[in-house]
């Protein structure tokens, strides 16, 4: 059966990589996984043999179909539609969350995740590189950006490992990754506005050769970068998880007008 481009397809078919893949999910009969795009089964399959039952998310009518045909309906549940229109409350039962996503709404669907905040669930998932690099990257290095920052204010991010494009078919133009992503039992120093938070970060890299003195124009002055403990000169990239919430505090305090 053809992928189709419309819903991102890229069938995982390499088994190296499968085992991989199972090998660092680590299945256990108590889990509660829900798999994003099975697709064909690649990744359900094994995971069947290491657990009773797993639910799935599947937009394609055609891998609905598939996945009926070749899985016993007691050992699967299937939500046949779009993963972006489900109730956030969804994913709260599942200790873990896997999916070969449709790189082109990959960061939606880990946004959407991550907005569920009463779910502790470990996410393994595959994406391209480059999106994996952005949301693994350190301060100070040229993929640390606005992904970055909000994925790793409320997660333990790891990029596992690499596949090429000749484990898929059909091929994509890009490399992908594995990527594990561990909610933070965050105590301490958080967060007052998490709209205010995805703002600032934005606001910060909009510019990414500008300063932050120069991002925050007439919303932040010497005196506010003195209190902060910024450099008014240091760029949004430098700045480290922990500065970015202080400065999401000290604005949320004291009700800076944004649109300024």
């Amino acid at each position: 059966m053809k992928a189709k481009k419309k819903f991102g397809q890229n069938f995982l078919v390499d088994p190296y990589f499968i085992n991989q893949i199972i090998k660092e999910i680590n299945p256990k009969e108590s889990d509660e996984i829900v798999e994003i795009g099975p697709g064909q089964g690649a990744i359900t399959y094994p995971i069947l043999k290491k657990i009773k039952h797993v639910s799935v998310i599947e937009i394609d009518p055609d891998m609905v179909e598939v996945l009926k045909n070749k899985i016993d309906d007691k050992k699967i549940t299937i939500f046949a539609g779009d993963i972006l229109e489900i109730d956030q409350n969804y994913f709260t039962k599942f200790n873990k969350i896997i999916g070969n996503l449709p790189y082109y709404i990959a960061t939606e669907i880990i946004f959407k995740i991550t907005k569920n905040h009463s779910s502790e669930a470990q996410l393994y998932f595959m994406v391209q590189k480059e999106v994996a690099e952005r949301i693994t990257a350190k301060p100070s290095t040229k993929a640390f950006g606005r992904l970055s920052v909000i994925l790793q204010y409320y997660f333990d991010t790891e990029l596992l490992f690499e596949l090429p494009a000749k484990a898929f078919s059909p091929e994509p133009k890009v490399t992908s990754a594995f990527i594990r992503l561990i909610r933070k039992k965050r105590v301490g120093l958080k967060i007052m506005s998490e709209s205010n938070f995805e703002l600032i970060t934005k606001m910060a890299f909009a510019k990414k050769r500008k300063t932050i003195r120069n991002n925050f124009k007439n919303i932040l002055f010497d005196n506010d970068f003195l209190s902060l403990k910024i450099s008014p000169g240091a760029r949004a990239e430098t700045l480290s998880i922990e500065q970015f919430i202080n400065l999401e505090n000290y604005l949320t305090q004291k009700n800076i007008n944004f649109d300024n």
